[in-house]
């Protein structure tokens, strides 16, 4: 569960994709041990248990004892993919309850897909205790409130001190400085484009505006080399990118600010240019400025060069 809610890219422009990187801030660094084993027993009872397998929406059902006064991660279902580390992008279907209470107050079950999160922009007792874990793994965490949401209310459905209980399937996890593939194919002959691109495939990109280029009336994109992968559809897309404001003069990066971010496709903005781009491939996108339509006005035209690392799958 995120920490904060990161403001979704909804902006024509792009525009408020400049500020993101405050979207994202890393929580305290952890204080639990993030080995994804289940640490000293609770008491009087223990933890849960769960019913339901691997990809199924669980049923918890609590013991009479209080809640363990520390974070207890127990896996339960063991995966044989690649270990979760404490800093990744996060593929996962959860479902959460408050310790004690047969209400359900958040789970991506119910949901088309998957949720995607970094593991520096949720609650501390998800990134100790996914840390550690594998792809594939289904855990159990009870969260104390000192690694929730402490003594401060989630709405009425999470109170003021709540111990909190998750079951989280380990769908995928994509390193911070994951990027477009190494050995996508650049575009032949390459397009004539407004802007410069510098930084080679598998690594760090970067995009500036050439001096004197007009400022785009109409969003459009442009693959500049291609990915193997599966082509992108509605949902989920994960990507780094790069962008500045037309004039050059305001310029940010996923590379440098956190990593992966998911955004997505189908939803009316300027990231429903990804659909059916083929996954591992580089973009550039060239956005106008923002006239409104839900969008703040004012926001200017910006250019961004976008690796698609991965998507999210539908159910």
């Amino acid at each position: 569960m995120r920490s904060r809610r990161p403001a979704v890219l909804t902006v024509l422009a792009l525009g408020a994709a400049l500020t993101l990187g405050a979207c994202n801030d890393a929580g305290e660094e952890p204080t639990g041990e993030p080995t994804g084993q289940t640490s000293e027993a609770a008491p009087d009872g223990g933890l849960p248990t769960v019913e339901g397998g691997y990809g199924e929406e669980p049923t918890i059902t609590f013991p009479d004892s209080q809640a363990p006064a520390e974070l207890k991660v127990e896996v339960l279902k063991e995966g044989d993919g690649t270990e979760v580390a404490a800093t990744d992008f996060v593929v996962a279907d959860y479902h959460g309850q408050v310790w004690g209470q047969d209400q359900v107050f958040d789970s991506s079950f119910q949901h088309d897909e998957p949720s995607g999160f970094s593991l520096d922009g949720v609650i501390p007792g998800w990134k100790e205790g996914l840390a550690g874990t594998h792809v594939g793994d289904r855990v159990l965490l009870s969260i104390p409130p000192e690694l929730g949401y402490g003594e401060q209310a989630q709405g009425e459905s999470i109170p003021p001190g709540s111990t909190l209980v998750f079951v989280v399937d380990v769908v995928e996890r994509y390193a911070p400085d994951t990027n477009a593939q190494a050995d996508s194919t650049p575009v032949e002959p390459a397009p004539d484009l407004p802007v410069s691109v510098e930084g080679d495939l598998g690594a760090p990109a970067t995009i500036t505006v050439d001096d004197g280029a007009p400022t785009p009336t109409e969003p459009e994109a442009t693959v500049i080399a291609e990915g193997s992968g599966e082509p992108v559809a509605q949902g989920g897309v994960l990507v780094q990118y790069g962008i500045t404001s037309w004039d050059n003069s305001t310029q940010q990066s996923t590379w440098e600010s956190g990593g992966v971010r998911s955004v997505t496709v189908g939803a009316g903005t300027v990231f429903d240019l990804l659909a059916d781009v083929p996954v591992g491939s580089r973009v550039v996108i060239q956005a106008p400025p923002s006239q409104g339509s839900g969008q703040t006005p004012g926001q200017p035209a910006v250019a961004a060069v976008v690796d698609v690392v991965g998507t999210i799958a539908a159910r």
